[in-house]
């Protein structure tokens, strides 16, 4: 009975309510500025969702990013891209829910710009997708986010890798502890003018562990990855 009436709701809502309310308070999507129709998401339209692309295989197993096509990951290389090959890191493997460009970028930023948080749940489904077909979760009995700075997350009044995680945490059934690394409360915001030398030496300096990790596997959760200084610095530390 229950799902008859939210069938006849929801019938109400596209053939009557939706159009007056469309007539009075017309919006458009905040991705791609088209007017909203009928067949939207949390203010982004059909054509945007379905925009949010992943990472095409194969990947690297490290770093996670595009290897050329034809790779053999079970070659001598043991499906390692050549930066990874020739360089050490303290990650064990990198997996993103889509690419970050383009519509990626336009929903990031309206959750993070625009106090959006909602937008974080179907991140953190896509997400924990990806994940999944890496194996990654597997044998993790801990989920920790990287920490944002603490007045950015004041003003935004919340923190997007702490809002993926917690997301995750659920999906994964992870436990997930935010006592373990903390950001020091210094000037924010210069790291995008930085080179990526420069950025992880910042993150160096900005990274400190609170609580030791007790030895266990963690799975570190971050909304936004590009040059890896920060994913690579808290690695680190953990």
């Amino acid at each position: 009975m229950d799902g008859q009436l939210r069938s006849a709701a929801r019938r109400v809502h596209r053939g009557l309510l939706f159009p007056a309310l469309d007539f009075l308070l017309p919006s458009d999507c905040f991705a791609c500025r088209a007017p909203l129709g009928r067949w939207q998401h949390l203010g982004a339209c059909a054509l945007c969702w379905s925009g949010l692309e992943p990472l095409s295989p194969p990947l690297c197993v490290r770093c996670g990013l595009p290897a050329p096509s034809g790779t053999d990951l079970h070659g001598p290389a043991r499906g390692l891209c050549g930066r990874c090959l020739i360089s050490s890191s303290h990650l064990d493997g990198v997996r993103a829910a889509v690419v970050y460009k383009g519509v990626a970028r336009s929903f990031l930023l309206r959750a993070k710009l625009g106090r959006r948080r909602e937008l974080m749940l179907p991140l953190a489904l896509r997400l924990a997708a990806a994940v999944r077909a890496a194996g990654l979760q597997e044998g993790c009995n801990l989920l920790v986010p990287v920490p944002s700075h603490p007045l950015t997350d004041l003003w935004r009044g919340f923190s997007p890798s702490r809002e993926l995680a917690r997301h995750l945490s659920r999906l994964l059934r992870i436990s997930l502890s935010l006592r373990v690394l903390r950001r020091r409360l210094g000037p924010g915001g210069v790291a995008k003018r930085l080179s990526a030398a420069g950025r992880l030496a910042s993150a160096r300096r900005e990274f400190h562990l609170r609580a030791p990790a007790g030895g266990r596997r963690v799975l570190l959760v971050d909304d936004v990855m590009t040059t890896g200084a920060s994913a690579e610095t808290c690695a680190g530390l953990l």
